[in-house]
């Protein structure tokens, strides 16, 4: 039913994204490719030396009081010259924030847009010498365009967690960065995010779903997030496929009665999941 959903009901839905589509497969098969060679650059332990800037004192204390010291080697070194600004102009673009992580700067329109966007600063390297960026699960080593939709996910949920924030926009993005936490654990998701450690996160999925499934889940994530961002609502069949995966994976694999809690929680809040799998008489 999986595949039937993705590879055909998908497809046909997305008549009016039909170049996303195809740009999507030729970029999947490209990952395949180029997964095994990416390079991943690896931060030497460093220490606060300078003090934040004051849109970010609030926020740097209380990322030092919830995250592990171990993963803010790359908060630490970016808060030596990161340029933050308040742009109104972002509106005009329909974007609240952004953070580019090239240049060290963090642009806001909103004030309420301040804490994602410091928290894509706080999980993000770069390396001048050779131009090469990391920004969480997003990861521009050889070419590649592949997490995006799971890195805004993970972005924004520990971005839920961290500041107690309340969003909406990336609800659906949040949600199956949920169900993968559940798998693979809360402490490892955030090692991996913090550290940019896109491999890590390749191989720890592979354990439950082998190595192809993991990378073809990723890069079907990343189109069902490009669909969204092009007001395509064929990015709804995408991201219930992928919960079902999630969930047939979570109850293969989970052992632990408080994630089975928050796994039924979870579950509440994944309506058209549920629907989908009572009407396929899928054991959720």
């Amino acid at each position: 039913m999986n595949n039937f959903i993705i590879n055909y009901i998908a497809p046909f839905m997305i008549a009016s994204g039909a170049t996303t589509y195809a740009l999507s497969k030729i970029n999947e098969k490209s990952v395949f490719k180029k997964i095994d060679n990416i390079k991943t650059l690896k931060n030497e332990p460093i220490k606060r030396r300078k003090p934040a800037p004051k849109e970010l004192e609030g926020l740097v204390s209380i990322l030092e009081n919830n995250i592990d010291q171990k993963n803010l080697n790359n908060l630490y070194k970016n808060l030596d010259s990161v340029t933050v600004n308040r742009n109104l102009k972002l509106l005009l673009l329909g974007v609240k924030g952004r953070y580019n992580a090239k240049k060290n700067t963090l642009e806001y329109a909103l004030e309420n847009a301040i804490e994602h966007e410091f928290m894509h600063m706080s999980g993000s390297c770069h390396e001048p010498k050779h131009d090469f960026t990391q920004c969480g699960f997003v990861n521009r080593s050889k070419g590649l365009s592949f997490g995006k939709a799971l890195n805004e996910g993970c972005t924004d949920l520990l971005t839920r967690k961290v500041f107690n924030k309340k969003t909406r926009f990336y609800n659906g993005e949040v949600r199956i960065a949920k169900f993968i936490e559940l798998i693979i654990g809360e402490e490892k998701l955030k090692n991996y995010y913090f550290n940019n450690d896109l491999v890590g996160l390749v191989a720890d999925l592979s354990k439950y779903m082998g190595k192809e499934n993991t990378l073809k889940f990723i890069t079907d994530f990343d189109l069902g997030f490009d669909l969204k961002m092009s007001s395509n609502p064929a990015y709804k069949v995408v991201y219930t496929n992928l919960e079902l995966k999630l969930c047939s994976l979570f109850k293969e694999h989970n052992e632990s009665l408080l994630k089975q809690i928050d796994y039924l929680n979870l579950l509440d809040d994944t309506k058209v999941t549920k629907s989908v799998a009572k009407i396929k008489k899928i054991n959720l």
